[in-house]
């Protein structure tokens, strides 16, 4: 024993002397630093260096100071609050945080807290002390107190429920947390202030009077009702408008209400509103399961009230009369309601029972509806003939006649000088519907169709075919009034919304009946006098061809000048002959459309349009390229289009020969010789001379305007002899000087000045040389004619 401690005591010297002793090697800091840097580099060493980077710890020393940490702390320590103590980054915190959390099941993270369950255990402790003292906790409270989240101390606390806390958590509400002495404490007040209630009560003022817990009140209130310890019922569920209501009060409601229905066979919704009874039709059928009711808005009707009305509805039908259901059924029920019903039994009735409703309770029947419309038949007939015999002919289109002739009206006053010489135009035409000698021979052209051609109708033409398309021919028979003054004086005891609603009903059909027996009555007076419509045929054939013959002669007469004045000539052919003889086809078309008019020179493009819209789709298509045809510059292509339009009205187009284009020639020229004779105006005798001048030169007609006079005098340059043509030069300049006079004075009015004298003067002497050389003038033509220098 001596020689051990004597070893020990030797070993013990060494040791000292071996600390005291001076090192030969040292390692400084710096190369300890970069040793531990490379083996960490290496991952031969795992250490953490601090904050102030003075000092390395290891994970296994930092997961041990969080948990020494957690436990000095109670059991529930912040991360920041660990990164502070053990004083190195909070990344490595958390990392051990979480492993700790993952190894250790009793350790929970909590929004960024370690928690462990000594501390949760502490915790469920404290509540159930506040839990006994108060009777019930709600988790938001606790939340607000401990800083937790809701979910977690739902989880945590129901673990701990029965064990450490000695209550129970509501399970329709999970946020509140009650003891059964304050479940017990409650039902027994429950259950006194509910069978004290003797009528309907809201649930929601009883909870805020006595301040109950609204989801705890509700589960014992069922429980109470379903055992039956409470005599009553809950209605409306869990809501705001949940009522409570006593048995005894059931059966008083229920008592007046079968009462009322047994009586009277309805039940209105306000009188169980005034009830106490919130969803009336909900109680009704649930009250009434088996039987079978009618529901409305404001009320539901029995199967006897049903019956009711839909026998007398039935009966009034069958007898050709009509009905008020109102009168049948009780006054509370409203307009509504009652149509509701009538609805009903209408849709109840056989197929067979035709009735109609007015005002919403009147039913009448179709054989009432039509005994109303036959008192009407008589006027129809008698309005029908007063009127054919007034007007032979229905002249729908003077009403467009008329607003077409205010349309022209409305500029004519800018125009009056091109109107005035428009007119002289057409008197010095001559344009004669006479000759088409009786030998002539008839040709029937055929009119020949291309497929896939399409028209080329103007937009003007067609936006106007569009607009006649959309106004129908209507005649009126009665207004609105007139046909309700006439029922009141016919049908007795009938109410007066009837009556008009009657009358509303009736205006329509009857205006179309009246069409019908206007073109029944139209159609049988043209059809008794076919001798008339073949004379009528016979004066549109002749008077069309003498129209034909015209255009075709005078057609000639145009080719002999130049293109401008060609155009300007074959335009104003148009605007005249050629729109006479288009209009005497379309108004010939339109009277088998009752859609006639006595002078057709007065149909304009609209009228024209108009009747397009109601002509036939066969005849459409040549009538459309005969009315656009009128506003192009060629008489050729309206020709042409004229052809494969006349084979539509069945006329026939007479080619005329040479006989008779000599007789019409003759017949032009007497009658424009005949106008020369007795007109004393200078422009008229100028226009006049002129077109006859070119007839005895070029053995053509001339139908030409006013203010185409001057390129035919150029034309008869080298047509007539020298003094001749100077003659008319001469003239013609007085002419226009004298129209240049008038003009003047017209714009200067009535002032006495000086140089209205001298105008007045100088038109003075105009006037008096015209005067001389006018009788020279109508001596070139009425005179015996020297020969021109085209015959020479």
């Amino acid at each position: 024993m001596a020689a051990a401690w004597e070893e020990i005591r030797r070993l013990a010297a060494d040791f000292q002397r071996a600390q005291f002793a001076e090192v030969a090697h040292r390692l400084s800091e710096r190369n300890c630093i970069e040793i531990v840097t490379k083996l960490i580099a290496e991952k031969q060493l795992e250490v953490v260096h601090t904050v102030d980077g003075k000092e390395y710890v290891t994970p296994a020393q930092i997961t041990r100071e969080i948990r020494d940490e957690l436990h000095v702390c109670g059991g529930r320590v912040n991360i920041v609050h660990l990164q502070q103590v053990i004083n190195v980054d909070l990344l490595h915190i958390e990392n051990r945080a979480n492993d700790l959390v993952k190894s250790e099941k009793n350790i929970q993270l909590v929004l960024g807290q370690l928690i462990n369950e000594r501390y949760l255990d502490q915790l469920a402790e404290e509540i159930n002390d506040k839990l006994q003292e108060t009777g019930q906790v709600t988790i938001s409270e606790l939340c607000k107190t401990y800083d937790l989240p809701g979910d977690f101390l739902v989880q945590a606390l129901s673990r701990r429920l029965g064990r450490i806390i000695h209550g129970q958590l509501d399970q329709e509400n999970r946020g509140v947390i009650f003891t059964e002495a304050f479940v017990s404490r409650h039902r027994a007040r429950i259950r006194g202030l509910f069978t004290a209630i003797t009528r309907p009560t809201p649930v929601s003022n009883l909870i805020t009077r006595w301040g109950f817990q609204e989801h705890l009140l509700y589960s014992v209130l069922e429980e109470l009702v379903n055992t039956g310890r409470l005599k009553g019922t809950v209605v409306g569920g869990r809501q705001d408008k949940a009522v409570f209501v006593p048995d005894i009060y059931s059966r008083t409601q229920s008592n007046w209400v079968d009462s009322f229905f047994k009586q009277n066979g309805y039940l209105e919704f306000d009188a169980l509103h005034r009830l106490g009874i919130p969803d009336a039709m909900g109680y009704i059928k649930k009250r009434y399961k088996s039987t079978q009711l009618l529901f409305l808005r404001a009320a539901c009707v029995g199967q006897e009230i049903v019956d009711q009305v839909e026998a007398s509805v039935e009966e009034a039908i069958s007898s050709g009369n009509w009905i008020d259901v109102a009168t049948l059924l009780p006054s509370s029920l409203s307009v509504e309601d009652v149509g509701i019903l009538l609805q009903q039994v209408m849709r109840s009735l056989n197929k067979n029972s035709s009735g109609l409703i007015f005002s919403d309770t009147i039913v009448v029947s179709e054989k009432f509806l039509n005994s109303c419309a036959n008192l009407f038949s008589d006027m129809m007939q008698q309005k029908a003939e007063k009127e054919m015999k007034n007007n032979p002919v229905n002249l729908i289109t003077e009403e467009d006649l008329k607003q077409a002739s205010s349309l022209e009206n409305s500029y004519a006053n800018k125009k009056d000088k091109k109107d005035e010489r428009r007119r002289k135009a057409t008197e010095g035409s001559g344009s004669v519907r006479g000759g088409g000698g009786g030998n002539a021979r008839e040709i029937k052209i055929k009119k020949t169709k291309k497929k896939g051609r399409k028209d080329a109708d103007s937009d003007e033409e067609s936006q106007a075919t569009s607009t006649g398309r959309s106004k129908q021919p209507e005649f009126p028979f009665m207004s609105q009034e007139e046909i309700q003054d006439i029922l009141k004086t016919k049908i007795k005891d009938c109410p007066e919304e009837l009556i008009e609603e009657l009358a509303e009903h009736l205006v329509r059909p009857l205006t179309k009946t009246y069409q019908e027996v206007v073109r029944s009555v139209f159609t049988s007076s043209t059809s008794s006098s076919g001798a008339t419509r073949r004379q009528t045929m016979k004066d549109l054939q002749e008077e069309f061809s003498n129209l034909y013959s015209n255009i075709r002669l005078f057609e000639k007469g145009i080719k002999h000048f130049t293109d401008e004045t060609q155009s300007n000539l074959a335009k104003h052919l148009l605007k005249t002959v050629c729109t006479d003889i288009t209009n005497l086809i379309f108004n010939f078309l339109a009277s088998d459309s009752m859609m006639t008019t006595e002078n057709y020179s007065t149909i304009t493009s609209e009228v024209r349009a108009k009747i397009l819209g109601k002509l036939p789709e066969d005849s459409k298509g040549p009538l459309s390229k005969l009315h656009t045809s009128l506003n192009g510059k060629c008489v050729e292509d309206f020709l042409s289009c004229l052809d494969s339009a006349v084979d539509i009205c069945g006329i026939m187009v007479k080619k005329g020969d040479k006989k008779k284009e000599r007789q019409v020639l003759f017949q032009h020229r007497q009658a424009l010789i005949e106008q020369l004779k007795v007109t004393e105006d200078p422009a008229l005798v100028l226009h006049l001379t002129s077109v006859l001048l070119f007839q005895f030169s070029t053995h053509c007609m001339l139908h030409a305007p006013g203010r185409s006079v001057p390129q035919i005098i150029n034309f008869l340059s080298g047509k007539i002899p020298e003094d001749q043509h100077s003659l008319l030069v001469k003239y013609q300049g007085l002419v226009v000087k004298q129209l240049i006079s008038q003009t003047k004075k017209t714009e200067q009015g009535d002032d006495n000045t000086t140089d209205n004298q001298e105008e007045e003067e100088r038109a003075e002497a105009i006037r008096k040389e015209l005067q001389e050389i006018t009788t020279s003038i109508k001596d070139l033509v009425l005179r015996p004619r020297k020969s021109s220098v085209t015959e020479e």
